[in-house]
């Protein structure tokens, strides 16, 4: 039993520090959303780079315990790690703050109760191999373990440092390569909806009360509306594609013109400010080469009108500039900026600001003579 569990444990911390470390933007987005809810957002420019030494401490901790390295150490390491994180999920499912830990980053999504039994899970299985820890051997000589230890966060690190520095190499995202992002956005057939309550508070003699919709109090006699709370009791699918919209600056939908085009490109900056200064020359290029050989494109931005002007301003550049909701962009592409081509609305490929694609590989993915 004690065995099993250990290997379980020690599979699944590495397993979820690899999910995490293959895509640690966006695990540093998810951990934005805890500092908000904290009051400690002064710490969202470290977001990442915490994102991705989590992920290298899970991983490293997953091994240890594998193997049998430092065991009081990665024990007590491991009960300190998810303890915190049963804290953190049962605030978020408590208090409704956080909808999704992003324990599993993009491959599963869970919800607050879920995560925070899946925590409650591993802290009693922790607490089983603590407590039972003379009942399992370490692998290998201390001296293998030290160097393979050694080795593993050398390449965990690396691993989640390429992977923040370029794309996730495994994307699990509903913007990812081969994705229709049209169908991404359909509800299938039956799907079970949003169910909603209604309560009524209708005032009746001078008295103000409340009523099911059932009791239909609009039809008593006397009755005077005074308001109407709603509440979400059961929720529905939720497509992988949804808050997808393309806007210009006056607020006029664009989404379905960009994704029914035979060829389209998008720029991709959710917020000037943390963009990649460097991109821009080269973008600029691609822009232009882009307009002249018929492709339709779209700058999609979160920024304001003033902050769309005061950028067109600095670039000197009249770029078609539209706007899509931040978090959906921070979900499109791990970059800011980034570039995506899509034909009919597939992703077909997509480049973050460090490597962007030249003109001549874009004329051979658009068949462009």
């Amino acid at each position: 039993m004690t065995i099993l569990i250990r290997f379980l444990t020690g599979a699944l911390f590495i397993f979820s520090g690899f999910i995490k470390a293959n895509d640690p933007m966006g695990f540093g987005y998810k951990l934005e959303e805890y500092f908000g809810v904290f009051g400690i957002s002064w710490l969202n420019p470290a977001a990442t780079f915490l994102a991705a030494f989590i992920c290298v401490v899970e991983m490293g901790l997953g091994l240890a315990l594998l193997i049998g390295w430092r065991r009081m150490f990665t024990l007590w390491s491991l009960l300190a790690m998810i303890v915190f994180f049963t804290f953190l999920t049962f605030y978020s499912a408590w208090f409704n703050v956080v909808t999704d830990c992003g324990c599993f980053g993009d491959f599963l999504h869970l919800t607050p109760w879920q995560s925070f039994t899946k925590d409650i899970v591993l802290l009693m299985m922790i607490a089983w191999l603590f407590f039972r820890r003379e009942q399992f051997e370490a692998l290998w000589s201390n001296d293998v373990r030290n160097r393979l230890m050694i080795a593993f966060v050398a390449a965990s690190g690396l691993f989640s440092a390429y992977t923040w520095a370029y794309l996730p190499l495994i994307d699990f995202r509903p913007y990812a390569i081969g994705k229709n992002i049209q169908e991404g956005m359909q509800i299938p057939e039956g799907a079970p909806l949003d169910e909603y309550k209604d309560t009524w508070y209708y005032k009746i003699d001078g008295q103000t009360k409340s009523f099911t919709t059932d009791e239909a109090p609009w039809d008593l006699p006397g009755a005077e509306f005074v308001d109407r709370k709603t509440v979400l009791i059961k929720k529905g699918y939720t497509p992988p594609v949804h808050d997808f919209t393309i806007t210009d600056l006056e607020g006029n939908d664009y989404t379905e013109d960009f994704l029914v085009a035979p060829a389209t490109l998008f720029v991709v900056a959710y917020d000037f400010k943390k963009s990649r200064n460097e991109a821009w020359n080269e973008i600029a290029s691609i822009i232009k080469w882009a307009e002249l050989n018929q492709l339709r494109v779209a700058f999609l931005t979160a920024s304001t009108n003033q902050q769309v002007a005061a950028f067109k301003e600095a670039r000197k550049a009249d770029w078609p500039i539209y706007i899509t909701d931040g978090t959906t962009l921070k979900t499109m592409v791990r970059s800011n900026p980034g570039l995506i081509a899509l034909k009919n609305g597939t992703v077909v490929d997509m480049w973050p600001a460090r490597s962007l694609p030249s003109l001549v590989e874009l004329s051979e993915l658009y068949q462009i003579d």
